[in-house]
């Protein structure tokens, strides 16, 4: 079935691209990528052909041996640009060539300032949801899945990476090209590469781990137990169709704290805490294996498809892997998250509190965690209905009829109710995925570690402080449950006090840290700003920072400083983030 995409201007009903052989050469004077492809189409198509660009120079383009002509239309910050190729004649392939934009939305180019090294330059994708079309022209889309090989020329002393199946390389004068091929369809958003000064470590048989000679070491200790997380994950979802799962650790600025490419998970540096505490991070990528890469959202309309069930996938996981204490913990702390975005930010009836989204989702009023959580829970509630066991089955039934397949909303629910009808009997299925907020029937669930830090709380609210000995066992997401707990202000005092008595120093957690420096920001503790200027540049996890920048704009005593503050650490972020951040700044009046 052919659909509209809002976020594509691609014509579906054209065709679609079902091959790409790519030849990349990375340049990383000029900071752009200089391309040819050649394209594969599922069908022959004669006339015109639309693609998805964004600022993309294209140069040639060339079909059986004579030249085409193209058309670039007008350009939209959104968007982009539909590029269509006239004179098909009942043709199947083409090949185009093209450079990228400097400012490509979906490429940094990292100064060796910016590494762990320091003396090395770093490149690094990210293309959701999208920003693939300022790669290549595309049918950005995440309906529409295509298979490809690469050969990527990089500088001498650099290795290429990318989420697919490595073949080797050679030589070539002062470069090496790296080649490369994805055997499994994917769509455009999962096109992933990343070039800098890096090592391998192997953790498993089917696992491993790319980072700098400065963090490999530390980055194989954290992430040392992945084969461990592969063979619960099968258990849950079925077999595991992609080969290898290795992890590439990036610079700070990347925007999130994972990417879940196939076979190379992107994953931040601040997940590297000495402590193994934020490893249910690399639970959530691997679980998108299935609930994401295996099974995709046909359109981010869709986008809880992709997230709830992954979310929900990860909870099932961590509560073999770590206990259903610490399970319930994380669940309760980001439900408190997304009921707080809810209410006090969008209001219960915002269309961005949807499953199935109606609005642009376009916003950064913390409406982001919402088809997470709200989706896990719409799962944990069907679970409940039929049993354990019979949803577990279902799910196998689930990932291996639609594997390599992209879904939408309205798909999934007629094959869940065929499959299980027991569901729609006992679950408001409707209000849940098409209602706004969060359906009346549900109850917060319960959490033993959550609640022994509301009694902490609660003394503290009656005048009694907790010593270092009373949090000193705490887990991180424990203490980031108390900031979450305290007051909007609290005296400067008190700010010094907390971050001495949580010990947030001990715990490298830039998460903690994200909150502590809000809290001092509205408490208006005027000498943290040196350190929240160093946290906002070096650090470009969007969840954290974007949150500390809300902080920013609503304090009166920093408000001022906001858009000085972006601009100056505009160039050291990822175009994601830094797009977001203007956006935010904009809206708040900055």
């Amino acid at each position: 079935m052919t659909f509209h995409d809002p976020t594509s201007r691609a014509d579906l009903n054209q065709g679609k691209i079902k091959h790409i052989d790519f030849r990349i050469r990375a340049n990383f004077e000029a900071r752009i990528l200089e391309v040819e492809a050649d394209y594969q189409l599922d069908a022959p198509i004669s006339g015109s052909f639309s693609l998805d660009t964004f600022k993309l120079d294209v140069q040639k383009a060339r079909v059986n041996g004579r030249a085409l002509t193209w058309e670039m239309g007008a350009h939209d910050e959104s968007l982009g640009s539909r590029l269509t190729l006239n004179g098909l004649q009942n043709d199947s392939t083409f090949s185009l060539a093209f450079r990228t934009a400097p400012d490509a939305t979906a490429l940094q180019w990292t100064d060796p300032a910016q590494t762990a090294g320091g003396r090395h330059p770093f490149l690094f994708s990210q293309c959701q949801s999208i920003h693939a079309r300022s790669v290549f022209p595309c049918q950005d889309t995440p309906s529409v899945r295509f298979t490809y090989t690469a050969e990527v020329e990089a500088p001498r002393g650099l290795t290429a990476v990318m989420a697919a199946e490595q073949l080797g390389g050679q030589g070539r004068g002062a470069a090496f090209v790296f080649k490369f091929k994805m055997p499994q369809p994917i769509p455009s958003y999962l096109f992933a590469i990343g070039i800098g000064n890096l090592e391998f470590r192997a953790l498993g048989a089917r696992t491993g781990i790319y980072a700098e000679p400065e963090t490999i070491e530390a980055a194989a200790w954290e992430f040392a137990e992945n084969e461990k997380r592969m063979i619960e994950a099968e258990k849950l979802l079925g077999p595991y169709l992609w080969g290898r799962y290795d992890l590439l650790v990036l610079p700070p600025s990347f925007p999130f704290g994972g990417m879940e490419n196939p076979r190379l998970t992107f994953v931040t540096p601040t997940a590297i805490v000495g402590t193994r505490g934020q490893t249910n991070l690399i639970t959530h990528e691997l679980a998108h294996a299935w609930t994401g890469n295996l099974i995709t959202n046909a359109t981010w309309s869709d986008f809880w498809l992709n997230e709830g069930w992954t979310t929900y996938a990860e909870m099932r996981i961590t509560e073999v892997l770590e206990g259903a204490d610490f399970r319930d913990l994380v669940y309760v702390y980001h439900l408190n998250e997304i009921l707080d975005a809810m209410k006090n930010r969008l209001g219960m009836d915002a269309p961005q509190t949807r499953l199935k989204r109606t609005d642009d989702g376009d916003d950064d009023s913390g409406s982001f965690s919402i088809p997470y959580y709200k989706g896990a829970s719409f799962l944990i509630e069907c679970e409940k209905a039929v049993g354990r066991e019979r949803f577990d089955a279902f799910i196998h039934r689930y990932t291996e009829k639609y594997q390599f397949q992209s879904l939408t909303t309205e798909a999934f629910l007629d094959f869940f109710k065929a499959e299980l009808p027991e569901v729609f009997e006992k679950v408001d299925v409707q209000d849940w995925v098409y209602g706004p907020g969060m359906p009346s029937s549900w109850k917060m669930p319960e959490s033993k570690l959550f609640n022994d830090v509301q009694v902490v709380l609660n003394e503290y609210k009656q005048g009694k402080r907790p010593d270092k000995a009373r949090v000193k066992d705490w887990l991180s997401d424990q203490v980031l449950c108390f900031l979450q707990g305290l007051p909007e202000t609290i005296s400067i005092e008190e700010c010094n006090y907390f971050e001495d008595a949580l010990d947030l120093a001990r715990r490298n957690d830039a998460h903690c840290y994200s909150l502590f420096y809000r809290i001092c920001i509205a408490s208006g503790d005027e000498a943290i700003w040196p350190r929240v200027e160093a946290y906002a540049g070096r650090i470009g996890r969007m969840l954290y920072i974007l949150p500390l920048f809300r902080a920013v704009a609503a304090a009166e005593w920093t408000r001022g400083r906001a858009r000085g503050l972006m601009e100056r650490i505009h160039d050291q972020h990822h175009p994601v983030t830094a797009g977001a951040m203007d956006r935010m700044l904009a809206a708040a009046g900055l």
